[in-house]
């Protein structure tokens, strides 16, 4: 019996090419873009599986309440924060720090700037990376040690031993003690080097370590045997009372108030929204929409078979009839049809296992994860679920059909009456379907582009053309070079203007202090954002000025004195310039109204700085736009300044960026020159965005192509069922324009009904995902009325061409036919 099952399932295939075609390929399509997905989706969820006892690993994050500011979520904690809690918790079996860092690496006369991770030597006894070379329980014990990744070994001593030879990290000589596989894909982790955190190549400052305000390491903890992460969590806020408070001029800063730590699984940090680790993550709402778009692009294919199933029904219906007639139950016809589902399924899995396998390398590059595989051939786990994946699509493609087609009633059928006519309503009501996924997938990749575009241009409020940054430029020594280099820049015709700063927009730095107004108690203080800036800093951005002016160097007051502990009651005065933001929070009533107006900055000892507003500048985003611009002042302060701003004239770029490194050459001949571009450093907080946007893009047209294909089959058998009814149309004086009006109207009206189901879900759906921007976009209407008439266009051309051809075809022809 299977045998004949099998035998009439292989000559319904060759005998309808066309429409198993369609079935096979839409199939094949929404297969492979399902496996891609859900390769990456695997990806993404089995970040730092592979740690023993990574279930009872934490990361510790901090969730940040400034006065005046929504809270913020940050996945670095205070250099304190790691001894306290291994303290303060018994539950706490041992703990860990890591921070990230840039450096230049001597080998010989080579200079290579490396990503550096600064760790507590208790790392190795978290995270149980196999060691290549060395002792992984001693590798970080001695200061002077450095432990390197595979990679960088062989790039600086090729095939030789590195353990016990010298490496200069920061001009600092450190001894090779171990080398550990590169880092997997799906970690959060990202070094080159590793260095113990009390290096003499560390470059956090070591007044850091005792400060509870500054959050700059990653904080890892390791729970004993049975203890439970909630009982962590519950003792957080007696932890965060008990941390000492800050005590400054305008009174004490007290940490317990604005910092609140709780634990994160270590397999489901990667996921937290806090974007600030190593590696940015990817959202639990991202995951899931990505899994929906795989679920709705494989249910259009699964559509496309049941429509062309049920439509050509009956041509299949005499075999149903005398398979009832010689005994066959109902059952068996189902499972015949089923089974025919099936091997449909498992012919378009061998089309998708080969799309995917060209695909796969473009797509693994693009999402930045090179080491993406498909290994179906060695993981049983990939076989069962492409087993599984066959199983599912062919039974829920085929199950309706199966149903409809084993209904058939043999009486009337064998005396020659017709097959029925069930099932029209429902291809109706499943083309309306496919076509509502495919306009809400259009009008997302609009709203996710328009919104991106938007994000790195009018949002930012200032220029990032033609911008470069030199930066970490720290230390005295340092400082002194930079700006001997800005003023040689500056007499170049090709360069714009210079400007040196404490940051720049999108380095994901920031300091911040406390202001309040003369008259103020303590507790009403803005905490706001504070940057240190010269004179040209504004000017290079292109940031506009409200009111006021910009800093003078010859106004020997703008600038802010250094704070001087052996002489903390000496008087301090200085200018200062306010965003919008500010003005607003410290409760002016205009730009103007805040020109002249005093303020008080607090500093640790001395009565605090008294400062004057000299001007107030627009908004500005210093960061993503995903978070509200905060308040924020900027002072004169040269002490402070540790980055270089190069705004080159349009079209000299390569000329300038030649002076630029000659230039530094000249000064700084033994480091690499660190500079950026502004824009590509702007782009990058916007990757996961932009790689979202280019996904829905590519699924989208994809989503669109399979439908068009179940359409142009549908098409097809139509005008193929109405062959002898066009003959007749047209022998009464129809014309081929006429006969094609009639058969795309009969397409369009599910297209147009699809429009409304798709718009609100769509408009639902992108105001949900807008939420996560501070600064967004409005949800225009033209967008949607452009996704609708797109899906239109589509099925016009799809059925339009097909119809044209048979209206064409000569009335005797169809009249013949039958």
């Amino acid at each position: 019996m299977f045998a004949n099952y099998l035998t009439v399932a292989l000559r319904t295939l060759i005998k309808h090419k066309l429409y198993s075609a369609i079935t096979v390929v839409g199939l094949a399509l929404g297969l492979a873009a399902a496996i891609l997905i859900g390769l990456f989706v695997r990806n993404e969820l089995t970040y730092d599986h592979n740690f023993t006892d990574a279930d009872r690993i934490a990361q510790i994050f901090v969730t940040a309440s400034l006065p005046g500011r929504a809270p913020e979520d940050s996945v670095s904690l205070p250099m304190p924060a790691g001894p306290a809690l291994k303290q303060a918790f018994p539950e706490v079996e041992e703990m860990a720090r890591l921070a990230s860092q840039t450096s230049t690496i001597k080998r010989d006369d080579a200079l290579f700037t490396e990503t550096v991770a600064v760790a507590d030597p208790t790392l190795f006894r978290l995270f149980d990376w196999t060691f290549l070379r060395g002792d992984r329980a001693t590798a970080l014990d001695d200061p002077a040690s450095v432990v390197l990744t595979r990679k960088v070994a062989t790039k600086y001593f090729g095939d030789a031993d590195p353990i016990g030879k010298t490496l200069l990290v920061d001009g600092r000589s450190l001894n090779v003690t171990g080398v550990m596989p590169d880092l997997p894909a799906n970690t959060q982790f990202a070094f080159a080097l590793l260095v113990p955190m009390d290096s003499p190549a560390n470059q956090l400052p070591s007044w850091l370590r005792e400060h509870w305000g500054g959050l700059v390491t990653l904080t890892f903890v390791k729970l004993a045997r049975g203890a439970s992460p909630s009982v962590v969590d519950a003792g957080m806020p007696a932890f965060g009372a008990a941390i000492p408070p800050l005590k400054t001029s305008t009174g004490e800063i007290r940490f317990g108030d604005i910092l609140r730590f709780f634990p994160v699984p270590l397999t489901q940090s990667h996921l937290h929204p806090a974007r600030n680790g190593q590696v940015v993550g990817i959202s639990p709402l991202e995951i899931t929409i990505f899994s929906a778009v795989a679920v709705l692009v494989l249910a259009i294919a699964c559509i496309n078979f049941m429509n062309l199933a049920t439509a050509r029904a009956s041509l299949r219906a005499r075999e149903v009839a005398l398979r009832k007639v010689v005994g066959a139950s109902r059952g068996q016809i189902m499972g015949q049809f089923l089974g025919e589902s099936v091997l449909l399924t498992a012919l378009a899995l061998i089309l998708a296992v080969a799309v995917v396998e060209i695909a796969l390398p473009s797509f693994a590059t693009f999402l930045g994860k090179p080491s993406l595989a498909f290994d179906y051939l060695s993981d049983v786990r990939v076989l069962a679920a492409l087993g599984g994946l066959v199983l599912i699509v062919g039974g829920v493609g085929g199950l309706y059909p199966a149903v409809f087609l084993s209904a058939f009633q043999p009486g009337p059928i064998l005396k020659g009456g017709p097959a029925g006519t069930g099932g029209g309503r429902l291809r109706v009501a499943l083309v309306v379907m496919q076509f509502a996924i495919s306009i809400g997938l259009m009008v997302a990749t609009g709203v996710v582009y328009g919104q991106l575009s938007y994000a790195q241009g009018r949002a930012l409020g200032f220029d990032k053309e033609n911008l470069v940054v030199v930066t970490d430029l720290y230390g005295a020594e340092m400082r002194q070079k930079a700006e001997t280099m800005r003023d040689t820049l500056r007499q170049d015709p090709r360069i714009a203007s210079v400007a040196m700063a404490e940051s720049y927009p999108g380095s994901a730095t920031e300091n911040n202090t406390g202001i309040h107004r003369p008259g103020m108690t303590d507790d009403q203080a803005l905490v706001v954002r504070q940057d240190a800036v010269d004179d040209s800093y504004f000017a290079t951005l292109g940031i506009r000025f409200l009111a006021g002016r910009p800093f003078d160097p010859q106004h020997l007051t703008d600038a802010v004195p250094v704070e001087d502990p052996a002489a903390p009651d000496r008087p301090r005065h200085g200018a200062i310039i306010l965003n919008q933001s500010a003005v607003k929070r410290l409760g002016f009533a205009s730009p103007e109204a805040a020109l002249g107006q005093p303020l008080v900055l607090p500093v640790r000892t001395g009565p605090g700085v008294q400062v004057t507003v000299v001007g107030v500048v627009e908004d500005f985003h210093q960061a993503s736009v995903h978070a509200a611009v905060s308040p924020g002042i900027f002072l004169l302060s040269p002490d402070r300044f540790s980055q270089l701003l190069i705004k080159v004239k349009p079209g000299d770029m390569p000329g300038a960026l030649d002076l630029i490194d000659r230039t530094w050459r000249q000064m700084v001949p033994d480091q690499p020159i660190p500079r950026v571009f502004l824009d590509a450093q702007l782009q990058g907080i916007y990757e996961r965005e932009t790689k979202t946007g280019h996904l829905f893009a590519a699924f989208s047209g994809l989503a669109l192509v399979i439908a068009s294909l179940g359409l142009f089959g549908l098409a097809a058998f139509t005008a193929e069922r109405r062959t002898k009814e066009i003959g007749l149309r047209k022998v009464l004086g129809a014309g081929v324009t006429d006969i094609v009006r009639l058969l795309v109207w009969q397409f369009s009206k599910p297209v147009l009904v699809a429009n409304l189901i798709a718009w609100p879900v769509a408009w639902y759906a992108m105001r949900h995902w807008l939420d996560g921007f501070a600064d967004r976009i409005a949800l225009n209407p033209l967008l949607f009325l452009a996704a609708g008439f797109s899906a239109l266009l589509v099925a016009w051309a799809t059925v339009g061409l097909h119809a044209a051809r048979v209206a064409a075809t000569r009335p005797i022809v169809a009249l013949r036919y039958e």
